[in-house]
């Protein structure tokens, strides 16, 4: 873990840097008052206590979190090995990658960001039932870890959920998934009619590849975050009728399911 670890070195950020980050915060904030985010996301959001207008230190929002969820913060540079990457969430640590994206990027950063990370993931580790689900699907990826196959399929659940989740709340579709919610093309996307939502389910999810590099073509929703914690007993016997399924022909496929996949757009 310790050669995984970095130290965040602060004082690199440019101005320019902070100024990226003051603006992404902003649009955030915008897309936030349209009422189309999750209220477990949002109260999670106002635990932390981000700044809007300076890069945010590791450190400080790490012990917000720990405060509020016992959860704590791992500096990175960019992706991590997925057997590592498993083992931090079963230990309730969550990797958060420093690099900051560039003005240029502000629709999207094929690279891991940390605007993506902070913004995106860390809001809704502090809620318990959410976590739960998280450290027992990796307790569950962790056991398949040398099988590439099962990890594709797992990759497609973490997709689904903690990078496109919807929920419904009041009776309307609110995102919950952190590339969602960091990207103002996804929260659009989403409005249209014709985009399938479907409800969550498992055999599906596992049946649906994705790509990462452009919006998506259908979304799943939970009614309550119930919906995850109930599903884990289900997890390993849907993954096993699937793993014994002829695998199809993917063009694309995740394995890295850890990574800044969607930005901002």
């Amino acid at each position: 873990m310790e050669k995984i670890s970095t130290g965040q070195a602060y004082d690199m950020y440019a101005e320019e840097d902070h100024n990226t980050w003051a603006i992404l915060l902003q649009r955030q904030s915008e897309l936030h008052s349209k009422g189309k985010v999750s209220r477990e996301y949002l109260n999670g959001l106002d635990k932390l206590r981000i700044n809007k207008h300076r890069i945010v230190k590791i450190t400080e929002v790490g012990d917000a979190l720990k405060e509020v969820s016992g959860w704590s913060l791992i500096p990175v540079n960019g992706l991590i090995p997925n057997r590592d990457f498993f083992y931090m969430l079963i230990n309730k640590k969550y990797p958060v990658t420093v690099y900051m994206r560039k003005p240029s990027e502000l629709e999207f950063s094929e690279q891991p960001d940390i605007f993506h990370d902070v913004c995106g993931h860390l809001p809704l580790l502090v809620n318990e039932k959410f976590t739960r689900f998280l450290t027992a699907y990796s307790a569950i990826a962790l056991k398949y870890i040398n099988n590439e196959r099962a990890i594709d399929l797992l990759g497609r659940l973490y997709w689904f959920t903690y990078e496109m989740g919807l929920i419904i709340e009041d009776g309307q579709f609110r995102a919950y998934g952190g590339a969602i919610i960091t990207s103002s093309g996804e929260f659009e996307n989403i409005e249209r009619e014709e985009i399938p939502k479907y409800d969550f389910d498992l055999h599906r999810i596992f049946k649906t590849p994705y790509n990462s590099f452009k919006l998506q073509r259908e979304y799943f929703f939970i009614h309550s975050f119930d919906d995850l914690f109930n599903c884990l007993e289900d997890i390993e016997e849907k993954l096993i009728e699937h793993l014994l399924l002829p695998d199809e022909d993917h063009t694309l496929r995740n394995f890295f399911i850890n990574s800044n996949i969607n930005g901002v757009g």
